[in-house]
């Protein structure tokens, strides 16, 4: 036991010095007060090792996938919530295909839109759970997933499937085949599908029509060499759903309510239409020797292609959005005839309610015929990008005892961001310059000008404005796992290093700032590591405790390191890499009957950098809100317990005690993009704290429970759960909570502390039922499976709630922008039917 016992010394030191290293000297800790206001899971496992093991005997270790009882019955029951795994944002979590790292450099988040539809091709990947182990990369905080898309991998097969629902889109027709591995070492999988409709769709205006495509192609040389190439792509065009405040909810009587569209022509037109392609290859060759010790996976890869998102501009004339603020009833309440007028348009006149096509075409076509730019127009923001990778891992089998896992990846990825005229609505031309501009320095008319090169020039369709430039990233990365196993106790430790560059390029001088707008930036370069730990005490073959710690580096995301990326090159103030840390402790039971995992978890976050961008009504411009410095501290429970009740039944309990907050005090550094003197001081920007220490972390319930029952016999399958949300926290302003909101009030002042309250939305329940049955027809198999999502039909769940970016410093009405909401949908249904020719 000597060497177990000096990876735990080793590993306790690690955990203490990697805590010491994030933690922050406290701040403030003054209290602030918070206001109260493919579908079914088949379990088909097999049962566990018979035998108990006796001393001496080798205990076999744990799977940190498929067989987790506490993910296997949350995962997908927990999703109307969206909830997040210990409140972790997906960048937290490393997914890979062909071991291959998936993550854009922009957002730090896998895309799964490129691969949407696919589900039979992307359908059983290899988990590895929170901070556990991983052969194909060094993993994340969030755990890590692997998706092998190797042609040989897919068993032969011709599969059918049609689905009906009233989700996001009606319909869904999928195609696959697949030959398997053939004589002449050939293998070919592919893969079609189509999604559309919305006619059973909770949300009005909305639309949706996507596709995906996917081939396989591998080459078995010989026992020793394999080459694999993959092509896939999932195009889709979304006419989309917008938020609105709870005024307007109860006005319209509907959580469902859409502001983006409007009648125009006979149909129904939405304003936010998002248009994606893009496609990935990647050619994959396997190598591994005669004697089966290890193995090479090689794989170069690209994606590149477009993605972009319709919305309404507009210049020198009233926002012609229905939900906009100065279109409700609440803007008049202190005029009683307006505030019944406004009352009574939204109760009964639906028109009132929706975006109005036909006034804006005529508003352009009256100023066409004067010679003057159109009023209103459609723009699109427009994402390209070009990722260019390649990596080479190895896993080697050193002995029974030891397992070696590395790699090596470089990347280069580069996004285009630019903005054109998608319509002009009846206009004649638009001009490229800054509304919010407009007199603002009469000494200086080169700052209404977005492009100097081409003033005055009259853009049309197509014509690029505004801005046009590129986010750049080059990546190099290294890495090491060994896991080691023995009687009684596994572990590993593993180890990471990486260089990121990042920069950004711009395509058009911009008036406002002449010597920061043009050209290249200066490029920035964050060297990261990363260590990570763990064991695994086997007390028997059914009684595991297992621990795990994690402290890494992570270079910002680009998309967050400038302080006003659409003007100008400047970065953001103190930028750093991100320190993470994680460490949890689990009891594992293992029992032919009873599985149970019950976890604490501790996450400490600190050197996080974000960026809010948004229209500042007392500026009259977008503003930028930099934010360093942001600090996290997220700790919970988790219990996953499912016990068999006879050879048909089982009962099911699992959820999550969280508590996840803000540690710090952030620095802000605001900005307006139309260069305006923010304190009337000369300058265009000024930083200052955001005291939002002690304040929770939304985006997710913190709190999340479900119990079910299962019924399993001759492949009849049935779940039924019960779930519970609560916790769950409105997104913060960081406006509200700085000294200049502040001003002079006392922390006792009930106008400051309703200023600063945080609103807590109230927990709510829903009710599952899922079913599936498959038949065995000769050599073919038949199948269908029916899920229906909250089936009491709770209309009040709210999945995301944020503050409005801006608030009123004249007279501190925190009404006067009140949170908008979105709300989960109410009964929703899945059934689909699948014939596989096997």
């Amino acid at each position: 036991m000597r060497n177990p016992l000096f990876f735990l010394a080793v590993f306790f030191l690690f955990s203490a010095t990697a805590l010491a290293q994030v933690n922050q000297q406290d701040g403030d800790t003054t209290a602030i007060q918070s206001s109260d206001n493919e579908l079914t899971s088949v379990d088909n496992e097999g049962q566990d090792d018979e035998g108990n093991n006796t001393t001496g005997q080798y205990i076999p270790g744990l799977l940190h996938s498929s067989a987790d009882v506490y993910s296997n019955n949350t995962s997908y029951t927990f999703g109307i919530a969206y909830f997040k795994n210990r409140g972790y944002d997906s960048r937290y979590q490393a997914v890979a295909i062909n071991g291959l790292d998936m993550a854009s450099p922009i957002t730090g988040r896998a895309t799964y839109s490129q691969w949407g539809g696919l589900n039979r091709v992307f359908r059983w990947p290899e988990n590895v759970l929170n901070m556990a182990a991983s052969s194909f990369t060094f993993g994340n905080l969030g755990g890590a997933t692997n998706y092998n898309v190797r042609a040989s991998s897919y068993r032969k097969q011709i599969h059918v499937n049609y689905a009906l629902t009233n989700r996001n889109y009606n319909n869904r027709i999928m195609l696959t085949y697949a030959t398997g591995l053939m004589k002449n070492g050939w293998a070919f999988a592919a893969s079609a599908s189509t999604r559309f409709g919305t006619a059973l769709s909770f949300v009005d205006g909305t639309s949706y029509n996507a596709y995906g495509y996917f081939l396989s192609a591998e080459k078995q040389f010989n026992k020793k060499h394999a080459l694999n190439l993959a092509i896939w792509g999932a195009p889709s065009k979304r006419g989309m759903q917008g938020n609105s405040t709870q005024e307007v909810y109860e006005l319209t009587n509907d959580h469902y309510y859409n502001s983006n569209w409007g009648w125009y022509d006979g149909k129904k037109r939405n304003s936010r239409v998002r248009t994606v392609h893009e496609p990935v290859i990647l050619l994959s060759h396997f190598f591994t020797p005669e004697d089966n010790k290890y193995q090479i996976t090689t794989t170069l890869g690209t994606s590149f292609g477009k993605n972009s998102t319709t919305s309404l501009n507009w210049n020198d004339v009233p926002d012609p959005r229905p939900d906009y603020y100065r279109n409700l009833p609440s803007y008049f309440k202190d005029d009683e005839m307006l505030f019944n007028y406004y009352t009574n348009a939204w109760l009964t006149d639906e028109s009132f309610r929706q975006i109005n096509w036909d006034k804006m075409y005529e508003v352009n076509q009256l100023a066409a015929a004067q010679g003057k730019q159109a009023q209103y127009i459609v723009e699109n923001k427009v994402y390209t990008h070009i990722n260019v990778a390649g990596n080479s891992n190895i896993v080697a089998n050193i002995s029974n005892h030891i397992k070696l896992s590395g790699g090596i990846e470089i990347r280069g990825f580069r996004q285009r961001n630019y903005k054109t005229i998608n319509d002009l609505l009846g206009g004649a031309y638009w001009l490229n310059e800054d509304k919010y501009a407009e007199g603002e320095s009469p000494e200086n008319p080169n700052v209404l000008y977005n492009d100097l090169d081409n003033i005055g020039k009259h853009l049309g369709v197509g014509d690029k404005f505004g801005y046009d430039y590129t986010y750049n990233t080059f990546k190099q990365k290294i890495w090491a796992t060994a896991q080691f196993s023995y009687n009684y106790v596994d572990f590993h430790i593993g180890l990471s290093g990486s260089a990121t560059e990042l920069w950004r390029n711009s395509f058009m001088k911009n008036g406002r700032y002449l010597d920061e707008s043009y050209g290249k930036s200066e490029t920035k370069v964050f060297p990261d590591y990363g260590i990570k730990a763990g064991a695994t005490f086997k007390i028997n073959g059914r009684n595991y405790i297992v621990l795990n710690s994690m402290f890494m580096t992570q270079a910002p995301t680009v998309l967050n390191a400038f302080i006003s990326p659409s003007t100008r090159n400047t970065y953001a103030s103190d930028l750093k890499s991100e320190k993470d840390f994680s460490a949890d402790l689990s009891y594992i039971l293992r029992y032919p009957i009873i599985k149970m995992r019950l976890t604490a978890y501790y996450a400490r976050f600190a050197d996080i950098t974000n960026l809010y961008s948004f229209y500042h009504d007392d500026y009259g411009s977008f503003v930028n809100y930099s934010m360093t410095g942001i600090g996290k501290e997220n700790m919970g429970v988790e219990l996953g317990l499912e016990v068999k009740l006879g050879s048909m039944f089982s009962i099911v309990l699992a959820g999550n005690y969280g508590d996840y907050t803000y540690c710090t005090r952030p620095n802000v550094t605001m900005s307006a993009d139309n260069g305006y003197d923010l304190l009337g001081d000369g300058k265009t920007e000024y930083t200052e704290q955001v005291y939002w220490k002690n304040f929770h972390v939304a985006g997710t319930p913190q709190v999340a429970g479900t119990i079910g029952l299962k019924f399993n016999h001759k492949y009849w399958y049935v779940n039924i759960n019960a779930n519970y949300f609560d916790k769950i926290y409105c997104d913060l302003n960081p406006e509200r909570r700085t000294s200049e909101a502040r001003g002079t009030m006392e922390v006792t002042d009930p106008l400051y502390q309703a200023m600063v309250a945080q609103e807590r939305l109230k927990g709510q329940f829903t009710l599952d039922v899922s079913l599936s049955k498959s038949w065995k027809i000769k050599r073919n198999t038949i199948g269908f499976n029916l899920s229906v999502t909250n089936v009491t039909n709770n209309k009040n769940l709210i999945t995301t709630a944020r503050e409005q970016r801006r608030f009123d410093y004249n007279n501190y009405d925190v009404n006067k922008f009140p949170p908008k909401y979105y709300y989960a949908f109410g009964t929703t249904f899945y059934f689909g039917i699948n014939y596989t020719f096997n």
